[in-house]
C-alpha cells in the first residue's frame, strides 16, 4: 500500500492520508471517501490504476479511522466540520478542486462537501450509497418503512450499531464481524444483518458461519481486523451522530440540489444499501447518470476493473 502521511488540519485535528500529486495540470485529482468499517484502504484498486493514468489520488483516513483524530464525543462528527477538514487538508495541498467520491458512510461528508462548497468540486460519484438531501431521521420509522417495502428492515443492525454495548462486542469478535461484512453470500444480509437484533445474535454467535468473499485476500482480511478490533467506538459514532440528527441545524436552510454532475454506481446484490432505496434522488440532481453492477456492497473492491473503467469513461465524457 502507499505510504501514510499526516497533516493537522485544525489545532489537535489531525487527518492521516494517503496522496498521489497528478501528473500535470490536465489531469484532475480525486478525494476518495471511505465509508464503515473499511478505511482508505477500500480504494486500494483505484488509487493503482488513476495514478498510473497520471490522475492525482487523496485518500484520508476519515474520523475514526487509523491515526486521524478519532473522539469518543459523538458531537463532533458533524459532517460539515469533517468538509471543513478536508478543505484544509486540500488547501495544504495546494489543490483547488477534486473530483470527490463516496462509498458507504464516506457519501455523507461527499454529498455534504458539494452542498457547503460546489465551487470546489468539478464532479461527484457515488458508490451503493445515494445522495439523500438535508432531513431529520426517524430510525424507528426507517426501520418500518423499508420492512414494508423490502420484507426486511434494511436498518435495523444500526439499533445495535448504537448500543453502549456494541463497540466491545464487535472488538471481542472481529473475525466474526467482518465474516459477517465479506460473506460470500450476500443475500444473508436480509436475514443475519439487517433485521433488528441479527447482526448482534450472528456476531456473538457461532451458530452460523459463511465463507468470505473472494475479493477479499488474507492480506485485506488482516488489514480490515487490524482496523475492526480496536477504537471501534469512534467509528460507530458516525450511526450514533445521524440517529441524534447532530447535522440538521447545520443543513437545514440548504439549497439540496448536488451542483455538480454526479454519477451513481449501484450493487445488484447489495441487500442493505438497496439500490432502490435511492430511485429518487435525480430530483435534486441535474447532472446526473447512474450505473448499476453486479456487486453486492464493496462494489469498487468487488469489480474493480470494470468500475475504473465506468469511471474514468464518464470523467472523460464530462471534461472533469
Amino acid at each position: 500500500m502507499f505510504e501514510a502521511e499526516n497533516f493537522a488540519v485544525a489545532d489537535g485535528i489531525n487527518y492521516e492520508y494517503v496522496y498521489i500529486k497528478a501528473s500535470d495540470n490536465s489531469k484532475a485529482t480525486f478525494l476518495f471517501l471511505h465509508g464503515f468499517p473499511s478505511s482508505y484502504y477500500c480504494w486500494r484498486n483505484q488509487i493503482e490504476y488513476f495514478s498510473k493514468q497520471g490522475y492525482g489520488c487523496l485518500a484520508p483516513n476519515l474520523m475514526g479511522y487509523g491515526k486521524t483524530y478519532s473522539p469518543l464525543d459523538d458531537d463532533q462528527y458533524r459532517t460539515k466540520s469533517m468538509v471543513d477538514h478536508l478543505l484544509a487538508l486540500m488547501d495544504h495541498l495546494n489543490l483547488n478542486k477534486a473530483i470527490v467520491v463516496g462509498h458507504d458512510w464516506g457519501v455523507r461528508p461527499a454529498t455534504r462537501f458539494i452542498l457547503h462548497h460546489p465551487e470546489r468540486a468539478l464532479g461527484l460519484i457515488l458508490f451503493n450509497v445515494g445522495y439523500r438531501p438535508p432531513a431529520q431521521l426517524n430510525l424507528e420509522q426507517a426501520i418500518e418503512n423499508t420492512k414494508k417495502a423490502f420484507g426486511y428492515a434494511t436498518m435495523g443492525y444500526w439499533e445495535f450499531f448504537n448500543a453502549d454495548d456494541a463497540a466491545q462486542i464487535i472488538e471481542t469478535n472481529a473475525n466474526r464481524f467482518l465474516d459477517l461484512c465479506f460473506t460470500d453470500e450476500p443475500e444473508i444480509w436480509k436475514t443475519d444483518f439487517s433485521p433488528v437484533g441479527a447482526a448482534r445474535q450472528w456476531v456473538t454467535s457461532t451458530e452460523k458461519t459463511t465463507g468470505r468473499a473472494s475479493f477479499i485476500t488474507d492480506r485485506d482480511f488482516d488489514v480490515y481486523r487490524e482496523y475492526a478490533s480496536k477504537n471501534m467506538q469512534p467509528k460507530l459514532n458516525w450511526y450514533r451522530s445521524a440517529i441524534k440528527n447532530i447535522d440538521w441545524n447545520d443543513e437545514k436552510d440548504l439549497d439540496p440540489t448536488l451542483k455538480c454532475p454526479v454519477l451513481f454506481i449501484a450493487g445488484h446484490r447489495d441487500y442493505v444499501c438497496v439500490p432502490q432505496l435511492f430511485a429518487g434522488q435525480k430530483k435534486d440532481i441535474p447532472d446526473f447518470e447512474s450505473v448499476a453492477l453486479d456487486t453486492s456492497h464493496w462494489t469498487m473492491e468487488e469489480k474493480p476493473d470494470e468500475v475504473n473503467k465506468v469511471v474514468e469513461n464518464w470523467v472523460e465524457k464530462k471534461h472533469l
